[in-house]
């Protein structure tokens, strides 16, 4: 681990939104707890089952949440970009990590004592309701995937899962799927053969585009419609 003195908690141009209710004494106390770590593509940053003793903040790269099942399978739960936190419930219940963790592509993360998070947590009454607003929009969000997963069908998931990405993660109608079909399919709830035909489909209507590593979105209404009618 290092820690890069020119960057602080304060002055951070990805650090989560929640620290602008800090004050500049609780952010000193912040960066005091902070170090980094730089991790190469598909290592893993912390394991389901380990201990939950620091909270984790990209600051540069993607990440993948990810619970392991049975038999090797496993789900996907969000992709992590620079700006958000992460931190399990398992914070305030059992003091482990409930999923793992794992770098998509080149990253670098800081680690915050889970201690001094709780302290900022029991201290400011905005950080804590920030910090509740956002367990409860990861909850939502958990949610509204069981639901994808139990009642749409399989063109709906896939057609959620590339606006999902397009959107809220790359920010971007063409971008570089950093995500293998099999995670793609860990992520939509099906098979990577299952991922790889749906995508020939919707390449074959002209409704993305495909090359290489690189997808585009070239017909959204047809995808959005897609994924609501499942």
């Amino acid at each position: 681990m290092f820690k890069d003195s020119s960057v602080t908690c304060k002055n951070c141009s990805c650090r989560w939104p929640n620290f602008d209710n800090l004050t500049d004494t609780q952010l000193d106390l912040l960066n005091g707890s902070r170090f980094q770590a730089k991790f190469k593509p598909g290592e893993i940053i912390f394991k389901q089952g380990s201990p939950t003793s620091n909270a984790i903040f990209l600051t540069s790269g993607f990440a993948k949440l990810y619970m392991e099942g049975y038999d090797g399978k496993n789900i996907i739960l969000a992709i992590a970009k620079p700006g958000r936190l992460i931190s399990g419930p398992g914070t305030y219940v059992d003091n482990r990590h409930h999923y793992s963790l794992a770098s998509l592509v080149e990253t670098t993360a800081c680690f915050v004592d889970t201690s001094v998070i709780k302290k900022l947590v029991m201290e400011n009454n905005l950080f804590a309701e920030g910090y509740l607003k956002d367990i409860s929009r990861k909850s939502l969000d958990t949610f509204h995937k069981l639901l994808s997963f139990s009642q749409k069908k399989m063109h709906g998931r896939l057609a959620e899962g590339l606006i999902h990405l397009s959107d809220d993660i790359f920010e971007s109608q063409r971008f570089h799927c950093y995500l293998t079909r099999q995670e793609l399919g860990e992520m939509t709830g099906m098979t990577k053969e299952s991922v790889v035909r749906l995508l020939k489909e919707f390449h074959d209507e002209n409704i993305i585009k495909i090359e290489d590593h690189i997808i585009e979105i070239i017909d959204k209404p047809k995808l959005q419609k897609i994924m609501i009618s499942g």
